[in-house]
């Protein structure tokens, strides 16, 4: 009888997702369109509370930024569940095949997957809502701003986003475009990265290029300085411990001919390890002001600590994978061998909160392969339906 009811649940589920599909598709497309970057989702939020409060769900708004949070309350005698995605895009000029959902915005582009995280969660409010007589806990929908900035967890946070509700249990998810379209990627234990951002500004004595017995040449000190940094991971980090340093930006100057006054960089480190995380960060110091130093310059190095390993609960997980094999039996669960060294804030939420987060393949035919933050990044929208049911499934636990 209760594996009767079971099935009938699950196909009850299968037939309301099936449905919802072209919509949610469309609310991707529209998200596409118009990408806003971190601390700058004003409309995307705006559309996300007005689709909430349609569907009859309790909505607040403008939290840690332009943070949503929308409420089903089915019982205040039952336990939390709690969802997130998070909404904003990248600073990335979209240069893939045009379509009738490229970017509109110059220079900005969902290069990472976030509006299609956003119209999953959207969709899984839909599906659940007309579900709702099957639910046997409240549910909080989370709807992240600035995760690529890696500030937006906790700010949101930080600003009592939960309140009075105690969440059970925090799911996430996030595209990938290495694993086949509408799989679902599961690991246990270590998932991403922790990583920091960091700034680095170097002054000396400006003049000019002709003469540079006279100056003091930042460009060829922060030279110096970038080659050193590199050296960190490979010389003074256990090769046995995954760890990564990349400088991604350097400004200086601003003709050919004259020797600047100041030159600035900014990078990211990585690690799996807290002890190799603080090692990279002492070294760093050292390097950098000592340097700069060594050659009459000045040097300040400013670490911006991001987010912190996310490490999937293993109980939440295994509890997860078998509701996955009880609801949606017919989507391809693989196990992930290795973390990312990619960073995810998701991780801040699960300091008090058990949860996990899954990878949803989107990787379809070529086009749908490029990896993440590369300008012609796209997904396989059919997909987004595995995300959706994965989602709703655990709602219906």
């Amino acid at each position: 009888m209760k594996q009767d009811i079971e099935t009938a649940i699950a196909d009850r589920l299968n037939r309301t997702i099936d449905a919802l599909m072209p919509a949610i598709i469309d609310i991707r497309r529209q998200l596409h369109r118009h990408p806003e970057l971190s601390g700058q989702e004003r409309e995307t939020a705006a559309m996300v509370a007005t689709r909430c409060r349609d569907l009859g769900l309790e909505v607040r708004e403008r939290i840690g930024g332009y943070g949503v949070l929308a409420t089903l309350t089915v019982d205040d005698t039952l336990p939390w569940l709690a969802f997130r995605a998070d909404m904003d895009a990248l600073p990335i000029h979209e240069s893939g095949p045009s379509s009738d959902y490229s970017s509109q915005v110059d220079g900005i582009s969902h290069s990472c997957g976030h509006d299609a995280h956003t119209a999953i969660l959207l969709g899984s409010i839909h599906a659940v809502t007309q579900l709702k007589d099957q639910l046997r806990h409240n549910i909080a929908f989370v709807f992240q701003p600035a995760e690529e900035t890696c500030v937006g967890a906790a700010a949101m946070l930080g600003e009592k986003l939960f309140g009075d509700i105690k969440p059970e249990q925090i799911y996430a998810l996030h595209v990938y475009p290495y694993l086949p379209a509408g799989s679902i990627g599961i690991r246990e234990g270590a998932m991403c990265a922790a990583a920091d951002m960091f700034d680095v500004e170097i002054k000396g004595r400006g003049g000019h290029a002709a003469r540079p017995h006279e100056c003091t040449d930042v460009v060829l000190i922060a030279a110096q300085i970038i080659q050193a940094l590199h050296h960190i991971v490979g010389r003074k980090v256990n090769p046995l411990h995954p760890a990564v340093l990349t400088i991604g930006q350097i400004h200086g100057g601003h003709a050919g001919n004259v020797i600047p006054e100041s030159v600035s960089l900014s990078g990211t480190i990585r690690s799996l390890h807290p002890e190799v995380h603080e090692e990279i960060r002492t070294r760093m110091d050292h390097i950098i002001r000592q340097t700069a130093e060594a050659w009459g310059a000045t040097a300040t190095f400013t670490l911006r600590q991001a987010t912190p390993v996310l490490i999937n609960d293993s109980n939440i997980l295994h509890h997860a994978t078998g509701i996955f094999e009880q609801f949606i039996p017919d989507v391809n669960m693989i196990e992930i061998q290795e973390p990312s060294m990619g960073g995810e804030d998701f991780a801040e939420f699960l300091h008090d909160i058990p949860g996990c987060l899954f990878r949803l393949g989107t990787g379809g035919g070529p086009e749908t392969r490029y990896p993440l933050h590369h300008p012609n990044f796209d997904i396989e929208e059919s997909s987004m339906r595995s995300g959706v049911a994965a989602f709703t499934a655990l709602a219906l636990q």
